[in-house]
């Protein structure tokens, strides 16, 4: 059977054009993988299109493989977003049937995708990268997502009757002596959300007092008059954060009173949750054992969670940058709603937030968590 001359014109040309082309050579390729890259923060697919048997010319067999490969790519890339997890359980998909303006959002989003390498193959296909960032100003998934809210909640207070882990550790400290030196050994039994009684992290390695009694003993030492003020209600806008215990009389603490326990100028928080099985997600939340969420979504800017995430995920601690030069370290004890929250114990959830009282780091998202990739 005589073979079509369109064919062997074809054939000869891809030869030529895997030569010359001004599009990636093929090896170059390999360096994507498809996927959704956590660490990166980048989503990531390949499409793949061959010539039509009845294109007439070589030109035309060109571009319908390269329609057909970035038809498959955008394919590929819809089907991995709608799988991405938002929060717990929540995906891309399930917030799609829920909200049109959001689906109208990802659509147009996924179509916006950037195509990072394309490929003429040496048998006459086609191959197609194509990424999507997961955060970033410009046509990333979590600005199709998030939607926007006009109040921010503010983090919440330490714990009452517990008192806040201490730090062993200096600024002078290397980070992965740090996280030696604050390192839990894994029970076997199931951890259980509730109010902690015998267990003690490796940053309290001492008696237990209440937060309360250490703020007087501090105003002691400092010579201030200890009264306690009649309680007052919130005031809007004020700097006043306030305890409410259900067992003791409602106090009146200030946040310079809370920022004055705080040992160390840290620069972010890095919360090890390795050996728990973290499953990454858009919108991590990180609690305490009591079940308060001490770090969320509803507690920071929407443009900035736009921007970067609410936490960077990483495998190894030569990744951790966003923490910045002395990060506070601690240790999770549980992961929860489809291991996607990070839970601390109440003396180290006291100590993040108290911290973050004086240093603000959780308010400027500098929190990274270490898992097992």
């Amino acid at each position: 059977m005589k073979v079509p001359k369109i064919f062997s014109a074809f054939a000869a040309a891809a030869v030529l054009f895997a030569a010359n082309a001004n599009v990636s050579a093929e090896p170059n390729a390999a360096e994507y993988v498809d996927g959704v890259d956590w660490k990166n923060q980048m989503i990531t697919v390949t499409g793949l299109g061959v010539a039509p048997r009845d294109a007439v010319n070589y030109t035309q067999a060109k571009g319908l493989a390269a329609t057909a490969a970035k038809a498959d790519a955008y394919r590929r890339l819809a089907e991995i977003v709608n799988g991405v997890r938002v929060e717990g359980e929540t995906t891309v998909e399930k917030m799609l049937t829920v909200k049109d303006q959001i689906k109208l959002n990802v659509a147009a989003t996924i179509k916006g995708a950037k195509i990072v390498n394309e490929t003429f193959l040496s048998d006459g296909g086609y191959r197609v990268v194509v990424q999507m960032p997961l955060f970033g100003v410009s046509n990333s998934l979590a600005g199709a997502v998030f939607e926007r809210t006009s109040t921010v909640e503010p983090f919440p207070n330490p714990v009452f009757e517990v008192a806040p882990a201490s730090v062993p550790y200096n600024s002078s400290t290397p980070v992965k002596r740090r996280f030696e030196v604050t390192k839990v050994a894994v029970e076997e039994e199931t951890f259980t959300p509730a109010p902690p009684t015998s267990y003690r992290s490796p940053l309290s390695r001492m008696s237990v007092p209440s937060l309360d009694t250490i703020i007087l003993q501090k105003m002691e030492a400092n010579s201030l008059a200890i009264q306690e003020p009649a309680y007052q209600p919130p005031v809007q806008n004020s700097q006043i954060a306030y305890d409410t215990p259900s067992t003791v009389t409602p106090v009146r603490r200030s946040v310079e009173e809370y920022a004055s326990m705080a040992q160390g100028d840290y620069t972010g928080l890095i919360v090890d949750c390795r050996g728990l099985g973290l499953q990454p997600v858009m919108s991590a939340v990180i609690k305490n054992s009591n079940g308060t969420k001490i770090y969320g979504h509803k507690n920071l800017d929407i443009d900035k969670i736009i921007s970067m995430g609410v936490a960077d995920y990483v495998s190894d601690l030569d990744s951790v940058s966003r923490a910045g030069a002395n990060p506070l370290v601690v240790k999770a004890v549980a992961v929860e709603n489809f291991n996607s929250n990070p839970v601390l114990t109440i003396p180290d959830s006291n100590r993040v937030l108290i911290e973050n009282y004086a240093s603000k780091f959780l308010k400027e998202m500098k929190v990274v968590f270490l898992f097992d990739d």
